[in-house]
């Protein structure tokens, strides 16, 4: 009973989760969306990738906004707040 419940909370927050953060997969392969970390609508960490890597927010009928690039241990950071904001994520080079 106890392994269906943190199933279940686990596809809940799967869901949750998948719904707000997208990850670059066309650039970035699993091995490397695994070295981003802390990405929210506003800014994205590169972790441990040794290329550098930058966060995007993709807005509503508009050109997607991105943070600068960055190299490893860094944060990319948008320049400012933007509305209609449909999802975010980080790409890797």
């Amino acid at each position: 009973m106890i392994r269906n419940r943190i199933i279940t909370t686990a596809a809940a927050l799967s869901l949750v989760i998948g719904g707000a953060v997208v990850v670059d997969t066309a650039t970035a392969p699993n091995a490397e969306a695994a070295c981003t970390s802390n990405i929210t609508i506003w800014k994205g960490k590169n972790a441990s990738c040794s290329k550098s890597a930058r966060h995007w927010d993709a807005i509503k009928n508009t050109t997607p906004r991105y943070g600068k690039w960055v190299t490893r241990g860094h944060y990319s950071s948008q320049t400012a707040c933007w509305a209609n904001v449909v999802s975010y994520g980080m790409t890797v080079a």
